[in-house]
């Protein structure tokens, strides 16, 4: 088969970019690939006979047929193309005039605004309209221009042969706007080997950003007063308010699996609704538990080897929990890793999205 990969940009930073390199991966022995991207960072190695073209259109987040020259030609090359993290509304409608396969990663097609999370901090349960997404979006110009956008992504998606998602949440949140024919396909997780050790020191990995709540995690460090430091994997603007935390920098994906092993625990609060949250199933499989403030999507792997907190002085009282029983830091981790095993095996879901492939391109 003949498969054309469409993304914004193929990079190693971010759980969405690394999970379609393992797809590309997974398809590269049995499939002719292709891919176009809007940019690719040039520490992005793509395996033997995977074809790369560079479309800069694929990048824009508005309406433009700007930087699109040859995607026809590939999309009539193609017997399926499957598309990840695009939202230029004219390349999804290109696309999706063909046989295709769309991965909903993230809430761009169906929120305008800060990832379905309202001002006060919970969850928006309501499809965008002007009215509701007033609270969030005040000013009227940006407002109207952020909704004529997602909707036309959403309309777009709409013509897809088949529609993924991650998680059951992304499924309901699809739903909820009409889109009701969607499958969830997690992403792969590879599991580590057996963790031996209880681990030292706490991680709080990923974008250092505002909407992960890193603040969160900080303060509930310094105020289980443990001797263990906390670790940074990962860059972003939230970093300058973390003095005293150890920062590790943005780390090679092998390298961050080796930072989750030798951890007592991941941190992972949240302040918008996660599509997922792969960086907390990753550290399941390491062997390595996670104190979580669930939302969105985490619930479906943050069932085995978390504890499971809803605010900040939960997330302290865990913390002061694992520093101070590290047996039970060690039996916890191993089952997380044991339900990642059953749930998120690569062989598995690689196997189901080959199913769904030769289902979907022309017969």
């Amino acid at each position: 088969m003949r498969i054309l990969y469409l993304t914004d940009r193929l990079t190693h930073r971010g759980g969405a970019p690394h999970h379609l390199l393992d797809v590309i991966g997974a398809m590269v022995p049995d499939h002719q690939v292709t891919i176009a991207a809007g940019a690719k960072d040039s520490q992005v190695r793509l395996p033997d006979g995977v074809v790369f073209k560079r479309l800069q259109g694929l990048r824009s987040n508005t309406n433009t047929a700007h930087g699109m020259n040859g995607l026809d030609d590939l999309l009539n090359w193609a017997d399926l193309t499957h598309i990840q993290n695009v939202m230029n509304p004219v390349a999804l409608s290109m696309a999706t005039a063909h046989h295709s396969i769309v991965t909903i990663q993230d809430h761009r097609v169906f929120c305008p605004g800060p990832g379905k999370t309202l001002p006060t901090g919970e969850a928006c349960d309501q499809p965008m309209s002007e009215k509701l997404c007033a609270t969030c979006l005040p000013e009227a110009s940006h407002r109207t221009h952020m909704l004529s956008v997602t909707q036309a992504r959403l309309e777009s998606i709409r013509n897809a042969r088949r529609i993924l998602v991650l998680s059951e949440y992304m499924r309901q949140a699809l739903e909820q706007v009409g889109l009701r024919q969607v499958d969830v396909l997690p992403p792969p997780v590879r599991l580590g080997p057996p963790k031996v050790s209880h681990g030292h020191g706490f991680l709080l990995a990923g974008r250092i950003v505002k909407h992960k709540a890193p603040e969160v995690a900080y303060a509930a460090w310094k105020a289980s007063g443990t001797t263990q430091p906390l670790r940074i994997a990962g860059l972003g603007p939230e970093t300058d308010h973390l003095q005293g935390a150890e920062e590790l920098g943005w780390l090679e994906r092998d390298e961050l699996r080796t930072a989750m092993a030798q951890a007592r625990a991941l941190l992972f609060p949240a302040r918008w609704q996660e599509p997922f949250g792969i960086v907390g199933a990753e550290a399941l499989a390491m062997g390595t538990p996670v104190i979580v403030i669930p939302t969105g999507g985490m619930m479906d792997w943050c069932k085995q080897g978390c504890l499971r907190v809803q605010s900040d002085q939960e997330m302290v009282s865990a913390i002061q929990y694992l520093d101070a029983n590290p047996d039970a830091a060690l039996a916890l981790g191993r089952e997380g890793s044991l339900f990642i095993e059953e749930h998120f095996s690569p062989h598995a879901l690689t196997h189901r999205l080959q199913s769904i492939y030769s289902e979907t391109a022309p017969s």
